[in-house]
Formats: C-alpha cells, structure tokens, sequence
C-alpha cells in the first residue's frame, strides 16, 4: 500500500489526545509527587547518617500521606474545572492509590512469585488511600464551589448535591476501618487468611 493510500490520522485524535494530558494534568503532579517523596524515602531507608536521620524519615513518611490520602481535595476540583467529568475526575483521585499499589507489588515481587505479589498490591493502605481520596474529593467538590464563588464575587447558581456529603462519609467509613479502627486489623487479618487461601 502506498503512503498516499493510508489514512491520514484524525484531526481530532491529536485534539483528544491534548485534551486528555490537559485534564490529567493535576492528577499526574500528584502521582509524580508521589513516585518523588516515595523513592527519597526508599533511598534513605537503612542509611542514618546521624540524629536527625529518624525525624527526616518521619517527616517523610507524613509527607507522603499528602498525595497518597488527601490529592483528591485538589484534584477532584481542578479537573473538574477543567472540563473533566465525574468519571474522568474519579479517575484522577484514584491515580495515586493505584500507583502506590503498583509500587507496593513491584516491591513485593523481590521477595514474592508474581501472582503473590501482585495479591500484595491490594494491602490494606491501598484500600485506606482510596477511601481517603474519596472523602478527599467529596471535601474538595463542597469546597470548590464557595472559594469560586467568592473569587469571583459570585453566587453560584448550582444545585444542591447530597452525593459530595456522601463520599465524605463513606470514603472516611473505609479509611477508617482499613487502616485506623483497632490499627486496620480488622481488615487485615482477612486479607491475610485470605492469602493463605488462595497460596498456601
């Protein structure tokens, strides 16, 4: 087949394409924020170099938590006001979450056959993470409307929504018993028969 013979690409693939990594743009800091806190801290991680070595570490670890639990009070807003929508701003909040599990199994796998590792990859601050960036989110969406609104001196005309008040219930209900109530045990020794289950 000639090259006059194929198709030329679509004008609005390159548009779609643009308009998704403009979207994805807030999520992507929060992952990248992410990636960079997590490989500092793995880096550091057996290496004291002297006594302030274990609050460095500490202040890390807290550090951490910013984008890993609480990126979807920014996210969720920024993508939706740049044009995302509920699915694609739902997608954005869970990025990091799944990042830090991707990250959680490829670590896993040093130690771990495949299939175990990527069972690791499901471990209970995963789920705690995803539920805070629900809550996050649910925070952010009945926050952003009231800071617009007053930047721009402006009453907003949108409706009322029960379902923000909602995800911050829920999401805190299953950050809560994932990773806080009794220490997270009550969903971690399930997880852990439920390894034992399925490998042995």
């Amino acid at each position: 087949m000639s090259a006059a013979a194929e198709p030329a690409p679509a004008p609005g693939d390159t548009r779609a394409l643009g308009r998704a990594l403009h979207l994805g743009v807030p999520a992507a800091i929060s992952v990248v924020a992410f990636l960079v806190i997590d490989l500092v801290l793995a880096g550091l991680v057996g290496r004291p170099w002297g006594p302030a070595y274990p609050v460095t570490m500490d202040a890390l670890v807290l550090l951490r938590m910013g984008p890993l639990f609480f990126s979807g009070l920014i996210v969720w807003p920024a993508m939706r006001a740049r044009g995302a929508t509920r699915a694609q701003a739902t997608i954005g909040i869970l990025a990091t979450p799944v990042a830090f599990a991707i990250v959680s199994g490829w670590r896993a796998a040093a130690f771990f056959p495949p299939l175990e590792a990527a069972y690791y990859a499901t471990n209970p601050i995963v789920i705690g993470a995803i539920g805070a960036q629900v809550a996050s989110a649910g925070v952010g969406a009945l926050a952003y409307p009231i800071w617009r609104a007053r930047r721009t001196r402006t009453i907003s005309s949108s409706r009322w929504s029960w379902w923000p008040v909602v995800a911050v219930v829920a999401g805190t209900a299953l950050t809560v018993f994932a990773v806080i109530w009794d220490g997270g045990q009550h969903l971690f020794y399930p997880w852990v028969l439920l390894y034992g289950r399925l490998f042995g």
